[in-house]
């Protein structure tokens, strides 16, 4: 029986390896993760420092070490928490050992396959560590305890590895000590309740020695933690619990990359739980159930009640309990005879089928991406020149630059407190861009807390051409060309329903090559206050009416809405648009319009009062094959 357990744990590690090393750098590094990096690569001592980081600094000392010896991959500064979050799987089956074999079983089977735990143990992050000592904690913990319950003295290396594992916890994530302060609650209760008042000596010596082993870290990081503290006090309140326990028991059973509409059938994995404990306090567990409610029940009180001084709440900061949830669910399905051994057959498929979809959408479902930074420098990289300039809008990118940036190209960062003025900005930029023939601009998080009035992006609208935006998670990439607009040199008065006048626009080169930048002015007027935000289309039509390059975009890129336009101010409005390299030589027809978007309802086109149609043609553009000449002259 001893070696038939021990061929089952060892199948079950493999099969832990196997699925938290799957497409292990199949995400991009994110920006925690590029965090985790930056600190790694500084002198060790600095790795120490309190200001590195708003987490304890644990990971990022086996960090450090990680990208000496093995790399800076993705892959490589990920494999430690794939290290951590398999040691959880044997932990667990210890633990549910204490109940029957068959419970721990099927407590390490639910570890090696819940994708929550998959999920951060593919993370450069300290939650994978934080939640193996936790378990650790938690299982030395219940031994210690059992010894005292048998009056046997408590061996010295049971002590030491409780103490370790849970120094491990803590110095990993500070949440670990929600684990922790239910273990002493219990203790305490316990005690008082058995009245022996001696057993409480050993726990205060190890919780002392803990103590002193964590104080100068505590000292060291306060300083820092009170700077980075917010002050909702008004979260305190049951709805904020309600959310927060919803979120995070939902996240035990079935992960975070569940479509909602599924993600509500994880609800049946926490009445399995639920059940489980119930069963544990009809098994003769009583104390054992009480512990595993008090670790859950203390996790959310402790977010909860911390919430207000952290800037928002994320369930992987619960990670640490997540083990009480995991043995009381394979409690709730384990140690059924005859009919009930199909509920159990029915509830392990059941958490098995839900958990494989959580993690086929985390693979394979561009919703669950965490990030597409990488993309963003692969996509200029692949589209650079020389005399091309990055600037960087938003400090908070610096990291993921430092990791992914393209080798050899000029980058400026853009200070925010630059962005207060638009006289900053305009000086600020006017030196940034001098003598560079493109600027590509990558706007990272939310502009609202760098650039709220995008001054940037809108000192570029007013002088280079948008040749490119695309929008990408968590960042939006432009590319303008740097070129002075030389006027209007095709005037024009076409009314674009009753709001909007197109003056006129001005197009060089006059004859363009197949691969150049067609470069478009179109000089705007609003003719009154206007209500939408529309968009702009710019088409390029071969002759059959073929769509063969195109611009749809808020005015400037979305610098200028026209919700803000003032009636009567000219408003310039520039676009570079690609041409296929391949595209066959001939005349093309440019039209340009704007429609409201979703609904993709276009103006109608007005000319002298009547209703010429929904675009406005611009100039026929003749476009030559490569190498040959305009006029026939070189």
């Amino acid at each position: 029986m001893r070696y038939r357990t021990l061929l089952l744990l060892l199948c079950l590690l493999l099969l832990a390896f196997g699925l938290r090393t799957y497409r292990l750098d199949g995400q991009e590094i994110w920006g925690d993760e590029a965090c985790s990096i930056t600190i790694a690569l500084f002198p060790f001592a600095q790795v120490f420092s309190g200001n590195m980081d708003t987490h304890p600094p644990l990971h990022h000392m086996l960090l450090w070490a990680t990208v000496r010896v093995a790399g800076e991959s993705p892959f490589a500064i990920r494999f430690p928490s794939v290290l951590a979050g398999m040691m959880v799987v044997p932990l667990m089956y210890r633990l549910g050992k204490l109940i029957r074999r068959e419970t721990g079983i099927l407590a390490a089977v639910f570890a090696a396959v819940s994708s929550f735990l998959i999920y951060y143990s593919q993370e450069a992050r300290s939650y994978a560590l934080s939640l193996a000592g936790s378990t650790g904690s938690m299982l030395t913990f219940w031994m210690a305890l059992y010894y005292q319950q048998k009056r046997e003295s408590v061996p010295l290396w049971l002590w030491g590895g409780y103490a370790l594992s849970s120094l491990v916890a803590v110095y990993s994530h500070y949440y670990a000590f929600a684990v922790l302060l239910a273990e002493a609650i219990f203790v305490i209760g316990t005690i008082w309740k058995d009245r022996h008042l001696p057993r409480i000596l050993p726990w205060l010596v190890v919780w002392g020695g803990m103590a002193l082993c964590f104080l100068p870290w505590a000292i060291h990081h306060s300083h820092s933690l009170q700077g980075k503290a917010s002050a909702r006090f008004a979260e305190w309140n049951f709805a904020k619990f309600g959310e927060i326990t919803a979120r995070t028991l939902l996240a035990y059973g079935v992960g975070k990359t569940l479509p909602v509409g599924v993600q509500r059938w994880g609800w049946g994995i926490v009445g399995i739980a639920l059940l489980g404990l119930g069963r544990t306090a009809a098994w003769g567990h009583r104390r054992m159930a009480v512990f595993l409610g008090l670790v859950l029940l203390g996790g959310l009180l402790f977010a909860w009640g911390i919430n207000p001084l952290m800037p928002f709440f994320e369930e992987r900061y619960l990670l640490v309990c997540a083990p009480s949830f995991l043995l009381l669910t394979a409690i709730g399905l384990s140690g059924w005879k005859r009919v009930g051994t199909v509920w159990s057959v029915v509830g392990i498929s059941f958490i098995g089928v839900l958990n494989a979809l959580s993690l086929w959408h985390h693979h394979n479902n561009p919703a669950f991406l965490k990030g597409q930074y990488g993309s963003v420098m692969a996509d200029i990289a692949a589209q650079a020149q020389e005399g091309d300039l990055i600037l960087l809008n938003n400090p908070l990118q610096a990291s993921l630059f430092e990791y992914y940036h393209p080798e050899g190209m000029s980058h400026r960062f853009i200070p925010p407190d630059v962005l207060l003025t638009e006289e900053e900005t305009e000086q600020f930029l006017l030196e940034a861009t001098a003598g560079y023939q493109r600027a590509w601009l990558v706007d990272f998080g939310n502009p609202q807390e760098y650039d709220p009035s995008l001054r940037a992006r809108a000192w570029l609208a007013r002088h280079a051409y948008l040749g490119l935006r695309q929008d990408y998670l968590g960042a939006t990439l432009s590319l303008f060309i740097l070129e002075t607009p030389p006027g209007i040199e095709h005037p024009m008065d076409i009314h674009l329903g009753d709001e909007i006048r197109l003056r006129g626009y001005s197009i060089r080169p006059e004859v363009p090559y197949p691969g150049d930048f067609l470069l478009l002015t179109l000089y705007w007027e609003a003719l009154h206050p206007i209500s939408h935000s529309y968009t702009v289309f710019v088409h390029l039509l071969s002759q059959d009416g073929r769509l063969v390059a195109q611009i749809d975009t808020p005015p400037a890129g979305g610098a200028f809405p026209t919700g803000e336009w003032v009636p009567g101010e000219e408003i310039l409005d520039h676009y570079a648009i690609r041409l296929p390299p391949d595209l066959s030589p001939g005349p093309y027809q440019l039209n340009v319009g704007m429609y409201l978007w979703p609904a993709m309802t276009r103006l109608p086109v007005l000319k002298d009062g009547q209703v010429m149609g929904d675009f406005i043609p611009l100039r026929s553009v003749e476009i030559l094959p490569q190498g040959t000449f305009p006029y026939g002259k070189p």
